[in-house]
């Protein structure tokens, strides 16, 4: 990063605090890269936790909750390019497990095949 008293770049760390967190979490996953003369689907395989997603440290000690675990309750997953491509839906509900959502099709899909490199969107809810 550029340093403005010594006018040059230095290493710099960039450090992120959340005061409060929310009952439903969505990360938002990059998956297009842009340049000044190219627009490419980013493909690369983001390996997410399905239960206990904890973000503890990322809270400010003066703001701690005492819930600050998170399960993965649903994922839209894109396939396709920039130009265009189709969108999927694996949702779960408790009780029933994990269900696939491709248009009018619905199937059960086990918690072991949900991750993919197709995933766009993660929702999650505080456990």
């Amino acid at each position: 990063r550029y340093c403005p008293c010594c006018k040059k770049h230095q290493q710099a760390m960039k450090k992120l605090d959340l005061w409060r967190l929310p009952e439903v979490l969505v990360i938002h996953l990059k998956r297009f890269s842009y340049t000044q003369f190219t627009r490419n689907k980013l493909e690369t395989f983001v390996d997410f936790p399905i239960s206990d997603l904890d973000l503890s440290s990322y809270i400010t000690t003066e703001n701690e909750q005492p819930y600050n675990h998170y399960r993965l309750y649903a994922i839209s997953s894109h396939y396709g390019n920039m130009g265009g491509g189709h969108y999927t839906a694996s949702i779960y509900q408790e009780g029933k497990g994990w269900h696939k959502f491709d248009d009018e099709c619905v199937t059960p899909i086990s918690e072991d095949n949900i991750k993919t490199a197709a995933a766009y969107v993660l929702f999650y809810r505080r456990e």
